[in-house]
């Protein structure tokens, strides 16, 4: 799975990074051309993913029904 996602604000990371915690899936943060990619379960590693352009989340399982509030806008 891998689906466009943004955090703006500390707020946002804390809550993206406490739900992907509560996930058994392995999940991560890339950007756009995947050069960059963080583990989603680490504050420090979503904090760095705001520099990006774009954000991505992307997961070996489905987990678009914990991800999908915090889809990005196409």
């Amino acid at each position: 799975m891998r689906i466009k996602i943004r955090l703006d604000t500390m707020s946002e990371i804390n809550a993206f990074v406490g739900a992907m915690t509560k996930t058994g899936a392995n999940v991560f943060l890339t950007d756009k051309d995947r050069n960059f990619i963080v583990s989603a379960k680490s504050m420090l590693g979503a904090v760095y993913s705001m520099e990006w352009e774009e954000v991505w989340c992307e997961s070996d399982e489905d987990i678009y029904h914990v991800v999908s509030k915090f889809a990005a806008d196409e």
